[in-house]
């Protein structure tokens, strides 16, 4: 891509915090492919003899890149009308139907081809071959369709097939799909190679590069491969025309292998952008001074999920929709950068095979102009010592190496056009924040990840008669996640029933109400929830029904009846009968030292339980006592109440 024009000014930094965060590298070795389609021997299910042949016209298009600092490629070509299943030949074939689209260019040297679909695809598989791939790429299944439109993976040559494949027996001709429109990659990359520098691999880079295998005897080469195995070539389209630059995979604390993805905002800077996204891996020379491409090469298609970009810091961080291939790298990463630190460029000059350029930090957080676009970038400075940047160069990664392993530390912005080896990068320790949550994430145990931060509610067991108690709430902090259940879900299964007093059973977990008598005034005031807890059933009343008695309610005072002594100091019990209420109902208990004349409260709301203990006082001696018990009157029912049948005796 051409390089930006920028204006560098002052540095507002010369360290990161003194925190740093770490994750470290690891390959990528999935359990199952993207599809688990088989590719049969012969390529194709079908054997194409009738295909619908689509031949495009020449186009002429003007390459000039309308994104500074970004080469395009070539344009994207509407179809007047849209190749649709019903002008294919359907071929029956084991297990269902194949149709055929072959398309054909006059001039273009890749091709990537467009499909909407109007409703949600049947189970189908899509196969795409280029007249110069080598191979047939994996099968594409409807787990990698996202939406209703899809880019299909870049074809080489100026030719490709297309294969439709729909099982079932009914035949397809209905199926609601459509070819629309065609990306025509014109060129690789803009730009004729310059003679004599044998390390641009494939002759696109424009100033001398260094391919990774170029650096094979540098003690730094076994990280420089992990940063390789990382970095990939991006295609995207934007504005009718496609784009390349380059970005880099990144790891997450809690090794959880989703497809963090992160690049420059001046290349993916929104959602319908990354959503066109195409993804190159492995594009590396097989040797210093080759222009033979690694066998690994592969494509990721199907566009990335843009979670947060600023204009600013220059960032695009991202999670690819479909997983990488197998052996590709997911970066380590390293918040901490320092003036003086020494740092490698690993990126796709103007789409070349990988390179690697060698540097030091010189700046962090200088306030940068950016004559493209516009606006000013809060961004660190490199000086390469071998190799530089480029066009396409863009959004790829800066890594400090050691050993055995390399750290991410942030993305290319781009650097002065007339001095490729001075470039600018995002702080990544400025934005770390805002894409920590990712970047600490946690595996859970039963498949999949929950981002740093977030909780979930685990369980013990996959089954249980409560499976609240079970149940624990799991926390992810820095990719550990906390506590120690491994189910997602519990599955309620009733414990043992309980026996009802009046017969039958209650199931485990319900309740029904009971009653303490079977008819009283006020049903309401007897009754009580009792609920089935595993065999036990709480509470104690034992009638199933109350039926409103007739009969008015009476109040019997049964102690002190009259005639006994009391002697202060003394605790008596009073007792009660109340018929036609329950246990729940309150009464009232009063004394009278003259006979029944003058009445003074001993208790108010006195359970109804029959008897309460009265403790005897000295102020309360007299020859003419009585004691009443009365349940208070309500805008229902008159009081009910009862008295001593004779006076008895308090004596000091």
């Amino acid at each position: 891509m051409k390089m930006r024009s920028l204006s560098l000014v002052v540095a507002i930094a010369s360290s990161s915090s003194v925190h740093a965060d770490r994750a470290e590298p690891v390959q990528h070795r999935p359990a199952v492919p993207l599809s688990a389609a088989s590719v049969p021997e012969r390529g194709f299910l079908g054997s194409g003899s009738q295909p619908f042949d689509l031949e495009l016209p020449a186009v002429v298009a003007d390459l000039t890149s309308a994104k500074p600092g970004i080469p395009k490629t070539g344009t994207v070509y509407s179809l007047p009308i849209p190749v649709t299943p019903s002008v294919l030949h359907w071929e029956a074939v084991q297990g269902g139907y194949a149709g055929r689209i072959r398309v054909s260019t006059a001039n273009a040297v890749r091709l990537r081809l467009h499909l909407v679909f109007g409703a949600a695809p049947p189970p189908l598989e899509l196969r795409v071959q280029g007249n110069e791939d080598a191979t047939l790429p994996a099968p594409i299944g409807n787990t990698a369709i996202h939406g209703n439109e899809l880019w299909l993976p870049i074809t080489q040559g100026s030719g490709a097939d297309l294969e439709i494949f729909v099982g079932g027996t009914a035949s397809p001709e209905e199926l609601d799909l459509r070819l629309d429109k065609i990306n025509l990659i014109l060129v690789d990359a803009s730009g004729a190679a310059t003679p004599g520098f044998s390390a641009q691999s494939l002759g696109y880079a424009k100033h001398l590069e260094y391919d990774l295998a170029c650096w094979s005897n540098d003690t730094h080469y076994p990280a420089l491969q992990i940063a390789a195995a990382a970095t990939s070539k991006v295609n995207f389209i934007e504005d009718g025309s496609s784009y390349i630059c380059s970005g880099t995979l990144l790891n997450d604390m809690g090794d959880t292998s989703t497809p963090w993805f992160a690049t420059a905002n001046h290349c993916l800077p929104d959602q319908a952008v990354a959503d066109t996204a195409s993804f190159e891996w492995f594009m590396q020379a097989t040797d210093c001074d080759l222009s033979y491409t690694d066998s690994r090469y592969s494509q990721t298609f199907g566009g990335a999920q843009l979670l947060w970009t600023e204009f600013n810091r220059e960032p695009s961080f991202l999670r690819l929709r479909n997983p990488p291939p197998a052996n590709v790298y997911f970066s380590g990463w390293d918040t901490a950068i320092h003036v003086g630190d020494a740092v490698w460029g690993v990126h796709h000059p103007r789409g070349d095979h990988t390179m690697v350029s060698k540097g030091k930090v010189t700046a962090l957080q200088k306030t940068v102009t950016d004559s493209g676009q516009g606006g000013t970038h809060l961004l660190d400075e490199v000086q390469y010592i071998k190799g530089g940047t480029e066009g396409g160069s863009s959004g790829s990664g800066l890594f400090a190496a050691e050993t055995e392993a390399a750290y991410w530390k942030g993305s290319l912005f781009g650097g002065p056009e007339n001095d490729y080896q001075t470039s600018v990068y995002s702080h990544f320790a400025g934005y770390y924040d805002q894409i920590k949550p990712w970047l600490t994430s946690c595996v859970l145990p039963w498949g999949g990840s929950i981002p740093g931060g977030q909780s979930v509610t685990a369980y013990q067991k996959a089954t249980a008669s409560k499976c609240a108690s079970v149940s624990e709430t799991r926390t992810c902090t820095d990719g550990n996640l906390s506590g120690s259940y491994t189910y997602e879900t519990c599955t309620y299964v009733a414990g043992a029933s309980c026996t009802l007093p009046w017969g039958g059973t209650l199931e485990d977990g319900q309740s029904v109400t009971a009653y303490q008598i079977d008819s009283a005034v006020n049903c309401a005031s007897v009754a009580e929830v009792r609920r089935c807890s595993d065999g036990t059933l709480s509470g104690s009343y034992d009638h199933q029904t109350c039926t409103n008695s007739a009969d008015s309610a009476t109040m019997t005072v049964i102690h002190p009846a009259g005639g006994e002594t009391l002697t202060a100091g003394q605790i008596v019990p009073v007792q009660w009968q109340l018929t036609g209420y329950g246990s729940k109902a309150k009464v009232n208990i009063a004394l009278s030292k003259n006979g029944g004349a003058k009445w003074s409260a001993l208790k108010s709301g006195a359970r109804n339980t029959g008897s309460w203990n009265w403790k005897v006082k000295k102020g309360q001696a007299t020859s003419q006592a009585l004691i009443r018990v009365c349940l208070p009157k309500t805008k229902k029912a008159p009081a009910i109440c009862d008295v001593s049948d004779a006076v008895f005796t308090v004596q000091k």
